[in-house]
Parts: structure tokens; C-alpha cells; sequence
């Protein structure tokens, strides 16, 4: 048991030696810290002792631990100590000193349940797992019966036991290096004769309550991880987390804004498709439809403008210019349509009361709704031509799209043109 005792703390200190290799200049907080424990024991064996003041104290402990915190809330540890067990009752009397060491872990219970850390307070929990060993054990007996060895009559004690320690804290930091506590232990062993008997049928426990003390080794920055205060949306992933979502919080919402205005554009691009078109009736035969027809009553050969409305004066075709004509679906301007807009912007300058009706056309080949765009855009180039390259005001000039030309129902020049009509 020896050896398994030995072969148990290399180990305990060969990881500690490991996680201190590790860590080493690995962090901006000091990550390490002593603790030392000062208190009382109360046993809890197979005698009946009598408990009070006196005999408590009879039974003190003195032990350390050395931790290392891998985050503000969770920290690893190895502990090392010693005590004293003073019990007795009428019949019998046990006595002894006990060394023991063990690994535990810790959880800072109020950073955990609050989700951030405390300043000044810590209330921690933490389990271990250890081995202990006795040191000059006595136990003096008027009974009969007792853990006797057959050889030798002699009374026996186990060599070393395990040992799993439970234990519940409360700090409290005083400084940035030094925290004082109150700690309370509950330790379990894995056999029933450490005082040499074994009358129930549990095995052997002892209390302990301690004063603590802990010194933190601060970084060259003066801080300590188990003191920094990190809230659960302020740790870095958590954060990009919170930002990614945000971000898609407000791409969601602008892809469901351009969504209504897609739903709002192909409402009104098909309300624009039926004024731009020429199909639908004609009620008062003037050229335009209905759909897009702002005077529907108009009399029989009332001159009107694209939207139906009519002319405030006699409207006359200049017969002495030509129309300008374009290519099979074109309506690019070529150097004759020039000359013609030369003539046309010389007669607007000279009378400055003068107004203007370009009327576009196309040929018969294709649908009704794509000529009427086509020849729109023809009557809409040839009044900007007018304008920007020939200074006439735009609005003394009407584009007017008149679609289709159905006679002759073929594919000619002569049908892809603009006429120009003036008034007074």
C-alpha cells in the first residue's frame, strides 16, 4: 500500500508540473494560487464519542493546496495536509494522527448560477479524490471483540485508505491578492476500521471546518482570472455569435422590404404594360386606348396627345420635312434623320409659340404590346435629340407612341418613322 501511496502522489505532482509548463506566460491573468487551511475535525467511526467543545479542539488539521484556475469559474487543484483525531467514550478511546493528500476540482456555484462573476464574493463547491495514511495510531478498548489479528492478537490499522473529500466554501477577496474564507469538508474513506473496529455496517467519515486563507499570483498587469468578470454575452464568441445574428436579423428584414417593393413593381409594371399598350377598345376612335385615355369622349378627328387629351390647337403635319426612319427594331438616328432635325429645330426657333408632336410608328412584325414600346422609345430619342443637341425646350414637345402601322402588313422602311405635327 505503500508503494500504491507513493506511485499516487508522483502522479498528483507530475500533473501539476505539467498544467504549470503548460500554462506559463500563456495568459494576461495570473491563473495560480495558494490556500491555506487552518481548523477542526470531528470523527465519525464505530466508537460512540463524546462530543463537546474541548474534545473538538483536541482534534485540529493544518493543510494547503496549490490551485490553478481554468476560468474565473472552474479551477484544478492538489491539497496536502495533516490532522489530529481525539475520540473517546466510556468504554474505549482512539487517537491518532493522519497525513493525506488528494486532487479536486472547484466550481464557483454563485459566478455559475448568475451567469457573471462576483467582485467580492465567491461560494464554491468542490469534490476530490485522495489517499491518506495514519500516524502513530492508538486505541485502547474495555471491550471484547475488535479488529484483532489472528497471529498475533494484536490490534490492526489499515496502512492507507482512499479518501473523497466534498467540500462548500465562502470568500471573500480583501485585497486583489488575498481572500479569506470559511470551508467546510465532508470526507468519505473506502474502509470501516480506522479506528481498528468495525461494528456498523458504514464506513468511516470525517468533518472538518476550517479557516481559509488564499494569496493569488497576480500577473505584471496585477490581475487574476478567477477575479475577472467576463457576462456570458460579453465572452468573444458568444458576441460574434449575437453580431452574426443581428446582422441577419437586419438582412431578413431588408430582403422582406425589397420583397414589397418587387410585389409593389410588378403591380405597376403591369398597370404601365396596359397603358403602353394598344390592345383594349378604343371608345371614342381617336388612336388611344382606353386604359391610358384621360379623355375618352373625345369628338370624331379631335387632334390628342399620347394620354388622349386634346390639342388646344389645330394640329398640322409639316409635309415639307421628312420623316426620319429607322433600322428593323432600332432607334438610332442616322445622318439623314439629322437633317431633318436640323429643319425641325430651325421652325421651333424661329416661333417660339410653336409646339410639337412627334409621332412614333413601327412596322406590322412582332406583338401589339412590344411595338407600342418601340415606337415610344423612337418618339421619346427623337425629342431628346431635339433638346440636348438642338437646345428646344422639352416641353414644347409631346413623344407620342402610335404602335403599329397594319397597312402594308409587312416588314418596310417607310413604317418605322416619326412625323412631326405642329401647333399654335
Amino acid at each position: 500500500m505503500k508503494k500504491t501511496f507513493l506511485q499516487f502522489l508522483f502522479i498528483l505532482i507530475f500533473l501539476a508540473c505539467c498544467t504549470a509548463y503548460v500554462s506559463a506566460g500563456a495568459s494576461q491573468y495570473g491563473r495560480w494560487s495558494v490556500v491555506g487551511y487552518t481548523g477542526v475535525n470531528r470523527f465519525d467511526g464505530d466508537i460512540d464519542p463524546q462530543y463537546n467543545t474541548k474534545a473538538i479542539l483536541k482534534s485540529p488539521n493544518l493543510d494547503f493546496s496549490v490551485d490553478y484556475n481554468l476560468s474565473p469559474t472552474f479551477a484544478f487543484g492538489v491539497n496536502i495536509g495533516g490532522l489530529i483525531f481525539n475520540q473517546e467514550d466510556i468504554n474505549e478511546s482512539f487517537s491518532s494522527g493522519a497525513v493525506y493528500t488528494s486532487t479536486h476540482i472547484t466550481i464557483d456555484m454563485l459566478s455559475l448560477l448568475n451567469g457573471a462573476k462576483s467582485k467580492k464574493w465567491s461560494v464554491l463547491g468542490g469534490v476530490g479524490l485522495g489517499l491518506s495514511g495514519l500516524i502513530q495510531p492508538e486505541y485502547i478498548s474495555g471491550r471484547t471483540g475488535g479488529a484483532l489479528d489472528p497471529n498475533n492478537n494484536a490490534i490492526i490499522f489499515p496502512p492507507a485508505f482512499y479518501i473523497l473529500p466534498l467540500s462548500g466554501s465562502i470568500e471573500y477577496n480583501v485585497s486583489k491578492r488575498y481572500c479569506l474564507g470559511l470551508t467546510f469538508r465532508m470526507v468519505y474513506t473506502n474502509t470501516d476500521n480506522i479506528e481498528s473496529s468495525h461494528r456498523h455496517e458504514y464506513r468511516d467519515t470525517w468533518q472538518n471546518l476550517s479557516l481559509t486563507l488564499r494569496y493569488k499570483l497576480l500577473s505584471t498587469d496585477n490581475k487574476h482570472f478567477r477575479d475577472e468578470i467576463f457576462e456570458r454575452q460579453e465572452e468573444p464568441s458568444l458576441k460574434l455569435i449575437s453580431k452574426l445574428q443581428e446582422d441577419i436579423n437586419r438582412l431578413s428584414a431588408r430582403i422582406d422590404s425589397v420583397d414589397n417593393k418587387t410585389d409593389n413593381l410588378d403591380e405597376r409594371l403591369v398597370k404601365l404594360e396596359g397603358i403602353l399598350s394598344n390592345d383594349g377598345p378604343d371608345t371614342d376612335k381617336d388612336g388611344v386606348p382606353d386604359v391610358r385615355d384621360l379623355e375618352p369622349n373625345t369628338p370624331p378627328g379631335t387632334p390628342v396627345d399620347f394620354w388622349g387629351r386634346s390639342l388646344p390647337a389645330k394640329v398640322v403635319k409639316a409635309d415639307d420635312l421628312l420623316s426620319v426612319y429607322f433600322d428593323f427594331d432600332s432607334i438610332e438616328l442616322d445622318k439623314i434623320a439629322q437633317i431633318t432635325l436640323v429643319k425641325v429645330a430651325e421652325r421651333m426657333r424661329n416661333n417660339p409659340s410653336l409646339m410639337l408632336e412627334i409621332r412614333g410608328y413601327t412596322d406590322n412584325l412582332g406583338t401589339n404590346t412590344y411595338n407600342q414600346r418601340l415606337s415610344q422609345r423612337r418618339a421619346e430619342q427623337v425629342k431628346l435629340q431635339l433638346a440636348k443637341v438642338y437646345g428646344i425646350a422639352q416641353n414644347r414637345m409631346v413623344a407620342n407612341g402610335k404602335g403599329k402601322i397594319s397597312n402594308p402588313p409587312v416588314k418596310t422602311l417607310m413604317n418605322r418613322r416619326c412625323d412631326f405635327f405642329f401647333s399654335e
